[in-house]
């Protein structure tokens, strides 16, 4: 009887606590902050971060909210003012009006961060309203011909902030520039916003240089129904291939290929193509790799790492900065692959150790996220290992490099063939004399 009594207590108390467990765990669940649908602005993982921190963390300016409090940049906050200064002088509107504008767009654009913003209303429209002031003016200084004397006083802050503006962490959503730019120049603008965006960030961030193709290419992606979510998607959009391709679903995978120097020796010439939209435009035709020009700058990595991490966390099926990347990485294996590349004309190294240009693109190999079916090089990768197992093709670029580089090498070469002939003719002749 005692026994029983001890077996139903026990089975009460392992009732009780997992009824209790698991209406705490229900509790937990249903007070979970839902990720807003829009979201697009990221918290770097710290797995990333934990490789290269410097490449995320903005240095001079917080733009947003998610650094808003760093005691480091707080410099820079009395500067805000001045631009917001600024930039009101160039309107006929009241400050009032830009606030009361933003207080519209508050719950929009708060839906644009991924992790929860515990911030008021007042306190979030107060960040975006000094911080796009700011960003607005700085660009409108940049690419004017003619600016104010007291934006010239502030010049040195300017350059300093642009590569901060491309930090994923460091974002504020594009609609919000944009709507706040047409309301204070809605009638004779002096550009278009992203007319405006992309001579500010064209160049050493951008690597485009033509204005009108960018504009061209980044009108095309609107029209397929997208948005540019930020400054940092701006880039990506900058960036990708002027045709949207993907692997078939039931036989892509990611390839290896050779590094540059043994494309070389399987018979493969490595040529910059002539004219390009876009860094991805890679092609290979008839035994020719083209690869658009690229340019490696100090602030490559940094432009890259940023891009990468919001195909990561944002586009994670059409990753194609990141198919890019991991063709490249395989490309420049070692530091003779960067030379070959370099004498060749497809990079340009601003940084001046062809050393620095084969690290560059390894230490952004954990950065990349690959999904692997729409691997949108996969035709090629494929088509340059078929041309590699050639043997002819081998044999073609052995003969060419080691006997035919020069006209000297080729006449002695000829010569020596055609000696080798007539010796083989004498030799024939004589033994049909016999």
């Amino acid at each position: 009887m005692e026994r029983r009594l001890g077996e139903d207590a026990r089975e009460n108390y392992t009732s009780i606590s997992v009824d209790a467990l698991a209406t705490s765990f229900k509790n937990e669940m249903e007070e979970l902050p839902k990720i807003p649908p829009k979201c697009c602005i990221y918290r770097v993982p710290p797995t990333n971060k934990a490789l290269k921190a410097e490449v995320y963390t903005p240095r001079v300016v917080s733009i947003g909210p998610l650094h808003h409090n760093k005691k480091e940049l707080q410099g820079m906050e009395e500067h805000k003012l001045r631009y917001m200064k600024v930039f009101l002088s160039r309107t006929n509107k009241n400050l009032d009006e830009f606030i009361t504008v933003m207080i519209r767009m508050e719950k929009r654009a708060r839906n644009y961060y991924a992790e929860k913003i515990d911030l008021c209303v007042d306190e979030f429209v107060k960040i975006l309203i000094k911080d796009s002031f700011f960003i607005l003016e700085a660009m409108i200084w940049g690419s004017s011909t003619n600016p104010t004397r007291e934006a010239f006083y502030l010049s040195d802050q300017v350059f300093q902030f642009k590569t901060d503006l491309v930090l994923l962490e460091n974002q504020i959503p594009f609609f919000v520039l944009d709507t706040l730019f047409q309301l204070a120049f809605p009638e004779n603008p002096p550009m278009k916003f992203l007319e405006l965006c992309l001579i500010y960030l064209r160049g050493n961030i951008i690597q485009i240089m033509d204005k009108s193709k960018l504009l061209r290419k980044v009108k095309e992606y609107l029209n397929t129904g997208h948005e540019i979510k930020h400054f940092v998607d701006l880039l990506r959009i900058c960036h990708l291939p002027s045709a949207l391709m993907r692997a078939p679903r039931n036989n892509a995978k990611l390839i290896s290929i050779p590094n540059a120097v043994q494309l070389q020796e399987a018979g493969v010439q490595l040529l910059k193509l002539g004219s390009s939209d876009s860094l991805l435009d890679i092609k290979f035709t008839k035994g020719v790799l083209e690869i658009p020009l690229l340019v490696v700058h100090d602030y490559f990595e940094l432009v890259m790492c940023n891009i990468l991490v919001l195909e990561g966390c944002h586009y994670s099926i059409d990753s194609y900065i990141g198919h890019y990347v991991f063709f490249m990485q395989m490309l420049l294996d070692t530091d003779k692959d960067a030379d070959l590349l370099i004498q060749n004309g497809i990079i340009e190294d601003w940084m001046g150790r062809s050393s620095t240009v084969a690290a560059l693109f390894n230490k952004t190999r954990g950065e990349a996220s690959i999904y692997i079916p729409s691997y949108y090089l996969y035709d090629i990768s494929e088509s340059l290992n078929t041309y590699c197992n050639v043997p002819r093709h081998k044999w073609k670029a052995t003969l060419k490099r080691d006997y035919c580089r020069t006209p000297w090498m080729f006449a002695s070469t000829t010569a020596g063939v055609i000696l080798l002939l007539l010796t083989l003719l004498s030799t024939i002749s004589s033994f049909l004399a016999l």
